[in-house]
């Protein structure tokens, strides 16, 4: 495990260094806008951030007890209740239980929540921020995570499975649906910035724009794409809805009100600090700022003395158990790249291998973006989703051959389109060329404008001209893709027995284009020391290395949607995203499929069972998988009507 690593270097960290590290763990926490405040050099420093209830002190001083009662006497002076105290000493369960029982002198004043080393060292140590704390301290990530077989099954059923993308959809539409029942005549554009904003993620604009164009295909969505509405149903579903909701926190408000002793305001204040913890299914007494913010409500009212009687009052609440699965889909949004490092054999060093039919759209989306093609500004998201997730992306060196090839057999057939008709050339967007396909798309956009380009000028941008050798052609397309961060993989020698297997399934093929795919397959099974996700459309290629753990090969259509299931990195778990609105308006029935699914994963103790769960959430169609319009799509539509 990663903990005692961190342990020993946080605990001997100087104190300005372990103020570095004390506002990243906040941070990791969800506090937002942090800041220290210049101190008196006694051992301590203050902290301020965008919540104005509470205070917080970082303290380096090993008699705690001593300091915790004056930063109390400073939190009472200022006028706070509640004290947030963070060192980097160890302090033992029942000696901070005695302290407080006997030694703290503002009991009932002031509330405090102590945060020492172990507390420290456990949040940095989760998923989605090791690497920035080991950086931080100076260290290294291991080149292999540690993670027990359940956490491989929970990691992959939330990137893989069915049952994790149908809720994330179905959440999507719910945001989508609540933000036009805000923003009524809304269009479309607005409208999916407004869901975008309201999801963490990458690719959010995408998912945004497709759940739009779902709703408005089965008329729950109605208007012109310049203004919006719900549907009459729709509207009359969502408000009953609200209604519904509305009147539960009604009877809690009231409730709360009798138990407390306290006004319908502050009962209600008091239910909304507590509301989104309690439908996400957290622990009231958690440390992260929401639970933080609801102690300093309490101790701010004096309800300390009665808070195992109101934290009961608050798990019964009918507004809370108004919507069951909460906890999944905060399971489903808080998924990072840490995830898929434990889906791809919790390797840390993840490469995305684009093959030649994937990487020419890439390449001219990523040098014609601004023309706004429609297979450009996916390409554009799947490099920004790579860059998110700190993934290097690849072409191997024998498809950068093929890509050269391409072109020069575009420049072959360039007299051929030049005697065309100005009206028959868009029958060459269903050119077996990718360059005379791309070109056609890009050119139409381009001229839209009120500019040219020119099938010359767009070959030779590439390198391809007469007389041009293969290899200087290579050279030229390898210096664009290294420009946008697309390294080129060196060739290996193949293996023969799969050599021999392509060749089996591919007896039409020509020896070279073989040799190329041996040479890839061969790398992936053989460099154990990388994750490797490879987009391609050739089913025989993904059928050859889909049983390697450390692998995901498949569509663009489906790599694309594997990392935008997953938040970058530098993301956590506690998001400032709408839950409760999803919540309300999200069909449960999409929640509960996922749900059970994770509870078998939970309950499970036999590996081949996790093992199975695993195989299923990462099953293709199998033998009979074709590439269908839905496949391509990402790479040719940036959205669809």
């Amino acid at each position: 495990m990663y903990l005692p690593a961190l342990k020993n270097a946080i605990q001997n960290l100087e104190e300005k260094r372990f103020y570095d590290i004390a506002l990243m763990y906040l941070s990791v926490l969800g506090y937002k806008d942090l800041s220290m405040v210049d101190g008196a050099g006694d051992g301590g420093r203050d902290v301020i951030c965008s919540r104005n209830d509470l205070r917080i002190q970082l303290s380096v001083r090993k008699d705690w007890q001593k300091k915790i009662n004056e930063e109390a006497h400073n939190t009472k002076k200022s006028g706070h209740s509640h004290l947030i105290y963070i060192t980097n000493k160890i302090i033992n369960p029942d000696a901070e239980q005695d302290f407080l029982q006997s030694g703290y002198r503002y009991k009932g004043e002031v509330d405090p929540s102590i945060h020492d080393l172990k507390r420290i060292v456990t949040a940095l140590a989760r998923p989605g921020v090791i690497r920035r704390a080991y950086e931080l301290l100076g260290m290294a990530v291991p080149s292999t995570l540690e993670a027990s077989p359940n956490d491989i099954a929970l990691s992959t059923l939330m990137l893989f499975s069915k049952e994790a993308n149908e809720l994330r959809e179905a959440v999507v539409e719910a945001n989508v649906r609540a933000q036009l029942l805000k923003n009524q005549g809304a269009s479309e554009d607005a409208l999916m910035q407004f869901t975008a904003n309201s999801i963490p993620g990458t690719n959010t604009e995408r998912l945004a724009r497709t759940a739009i164009s779902r709703l408005r295909s089965t008329g729950r969505i109605i208007g012109h794409s310049s203004s919006l509405n719900l549907s009459a149903t729709e509207l009359e579903a969502m408000k009953g809805a609200e209604t519904e909701f509305l009147t539960a926190v009604q009877a809690d408000v009231e409730t709360l009100s009798k138990v407390a002793s306290l006004s319908n305001d502050d009962a209600r204040k008091l239910l909304d600090l507590a509301l989104e913890l309690l439908m996400r299914g957290r622990d009231l007494n958690g440390s992260g700022p929401a639970e933080q913010s609801l102690r300093s409500f309490m101790a701010s009212r004096d309800l300390n003395r009665r808070r195992e009687k109101i934290f009961e009052a608050l798990s019964k609440t009918k507004s809370a158990t108004f919507k069951q699965y909460g906890a999944t889909i905060d399971r489903v949004f808080s998924t990072n790249t840490f995830d898929i490092y434990r889906a791809l054999g919790r390797r840390t060093d993840i490469v995305m291998v684009l093959d030649a039919s994937v990487a020419m759209p890439v390449i001219f989306g990523l040098e014609f973006g601004a023309a706004k093609s429609r297979y450009g500004i996916t390409a554009i998201a799947l490099r920004d989703a790579c860059r998110a997730h700190s993934i290097k992306m690849v072409v191997p060196r024998c498809y950068l051959n093929e890509m050269a090839s391409h072109g020069r057999g575009a420049m072959d057939k360039i007299e051929i389109y030049k005697n065309l008709p100005e009206d028959a050339r868009e029958s060459l967007r269903a050119s077996g060329n990718a360059y005379l396909s791309h070109y056609t798309h890009i050119s139409e956009t381009i001229h839209s404008s009120g500019d040219e380009l020119k099938l010359e000028d767009f070959l030779s941008h590439f390198g391809i001209s007469n007389g041009r050798s293969l290899d200087r052609i290579e050279n030229k397309i390898g210096s664009i893709l290294e420009s946008h961060d697309i390294s080129i993989l060196p060739d290996e020698r193949y293996d023969q027995v799969i050599f021999d297997l392509i060749r089996e399934k591919k007896p039409n093929e020509e020896r070279i284009l073989i040799e190329h795919d041996a040479v890839v397959c061969t790398r992936l099974k053989n460099d154990d020391g990388h994750g490797f996700i490879l987009a391609t459309w050739d089913k025989i290629i993904i059928g050859i290395v889909e049983d390697i753990a450390r692998v995901f090969a498949d569509t663009p259509a489906r790599v694309i949607d594997f990392l935008s299931m997953a938040q970058g990195q530098d993301i956590e778990v506690d998001q400032s995203y709408e839950l409760l609105s999803s919540l309300i308006y999200t069909e449960e029935r999409a929640a509960q499929k996922l749900a059970e699914k994770i509870d078998r994963i939970n309950s499970v103790e036999q590996a081949y069972k996790l093992r199975a769960l695993i195989e299923n959430a990462r099953q293709r169609d199998g033998a009979s998988w074709s590439l269908k319009p839905e496949d391509v799509a990402p790479l040719l539509d940036s959205e669809v009507k």
